[in-house]
C-alpha cells in the first residue's frame, strides 16, 4: 500500500501554501512599516496645508470682503451718474 501522505500532488500543495505563508509573513514586515511611515508623510502634509489655510483663508476672505465694497460703491456710483444723465 502506497504512502498517501507523501505523494507528489499533497508535496506540491504543502510547497505552495508554505510559498504564500511566507510571502504573507515576509510581506507584512516589510509592508506594515513602509505604509506607517507614508501615513505618517500624509498626515504632516495634512497639518502644514491646514496651517496654511488657516492663514490664507482670513486673507482671502478679507481680500472679497474689499472687493465687494468696491462693486457696491462703483455700482452706486454708477446708479448716480446715470440718475444726472438722465435728468433733462
Amino acid at each position: 500500500m502506497k504512502n498517501k501522505k507523501f505523494n507528489i500532488q499533497s508535496l506540491i500543495i504543502i510547497g505552495i501554501i508554505t510559498i504564500l505563508i511566507i510571502y504573507m509573513i515576509v510581506d507584512f514586515f516589510i509592508a506594515t512599516p513602509k505604509l506607517k511611515a507614508e501615513v505618517k508623510q500624509v498626515n504632516i502634509e495634512y497639518q502644514k496645508l491646514g496651517k496654511y489655510l488657516d492663514e490664507k483663508i482670513p486673507e482671502i476672505d478679507s481680500t472679497l470682503k474689499n472687493q465687494s465694497t468696491k462693486l457696491i460703491q462703483q455700482t452706486n456710483e454708477i446708479y448716480k451718474l446715470k440718475k444726472e444723465i438722465s435728468k433733462p
